[in-house]
This record gives C-alpha cells, structure tokens and sequence, in this order.
C-alpha cells in the first residue's frame, strides 16, 4: 500500500503521543515491506520506511534519547536505543543493497528480522522509555520537549524523486529522500 510521504506528520498533544503516532506509520510500513510479492512492492516499502524512519530517528536520537538520559536519568536506557536505532539501520542497508542488486533469495528473512528488530526496539520505547520520560519530566520540560519535537520535525519535508527533480533539475535515478528544508 503506497503512503502520502510529503510529510510525516506530527500528530499527537506531546512529544510522546507525536511518537507513538510515527510507530503505528512505522508498523504499517514494515507489514508492506515483510508481506511485498514482488521486488517493485518491497523496494516502494524499504523507500517509505527510510523516509519515515530518517525523520522519526533523527527526532528521538536528537531530543528524545538525550531527555531520557538528562530529564528522566535513564543514560543507560537511552544509549541501548541508540544502539538498536544503529543496529537496524544496518539491516536496513543490507535490504537496501540487495534490492540493488536483485539478490531476492534472502531477503524476506531479512525483511522479518528487520521487522522483529523495529518491532522490538519499538516496544522498549513504549514500555520502558517514555514511561520513565512522562514520569520524570516537569509539566514544563514535558512541555519544551514537544515545544522542541514540533520546531525540530517542521524543519523537514518529504520530497519524492519526481518533484526534487522538478526543484533541482535533477536527473539521477536515486530512490526517495528526506531533505531539511
């Protein structure tokens, strides 16, 4: 199922709920790319994901994490997030590579263990992590938080290949990006 990237949006009353939203995008996301029966379907969906993980990432590794760590004293906690953010960006690569390469031997395998890490990484967020962050902010910091989530994700904009290649005359045939605008 092809999704509207021109923005992932920034649903939600707090900086939490805006997150829990991108997991639900994210969820559907990765059920497209695990359940794809051609390469087309599976490299559209590995797109998508990469759209919407490069904002959702950048937002919890640049304000969240660093929250958790100083506002709720969880440094532990927020350094073995970054590590799983790292760990399936590997694994997103990988996939990557080999869609680019037409190897399709291996790579529902690799799409389930990319869902699995997601799906994991996703719920020590939501059990463990931005509980501690909800109950060890000030109504304030809470508040500057989703201040800082709402500034930081109005800095990006989704552009697919064909209006980029409008904007900047662009020719190279690279798939779809985030950019900051």
């Amino acid at each position: 199922m092809q999704r509207d990237m021109n923005q992932v949006p920034v649903q939600g009353d707090d900086a939490v709920e805006i997150l829990l939203n991108d997991h639900e995008l994210v969820r559907g996301i990765l059920a497209d790319l695990v359940n794809a029966t051609d390469m087309g379907a599976r490299r559209s969906a590995l797109e998508q994901l990469k759209a919407a993980l490069t904002i959702h990432n950048a937002t919890e590794e640049n304000l969240v994490y660093p929250a958790l760590a100083q506002v709720a004293g969880k440094k532990t906690e927020a350094q073995k997030l970054y590590h799983e953010t790292a760990e399936a960006d590997m694994l997103i690569f990988e996939i990557d590579s080999m869609l680019k390469e037409g190897d399709e031997k291996n790579i529902e395998s690799k799409a389930e263990k990319l869902q699995d890490a997601i799906l994991e990484h996703m719920e020590d967020e939501e059990e463990k992590a931005f509980p501690h962050l909800q109950e060890n902010a000030e109504p304030q910091q809470a508040q500057m938080l989703t201040q800082s989530v709402r500034e930081f994700r109005g800095q990006f904009r989704y552009t697919g290949v064909q209006e980029r290649r409008m904007e900047t005359g662009e020719i190279a045939d690279r798939g779809t990006r985030s950019q900051r605008t």
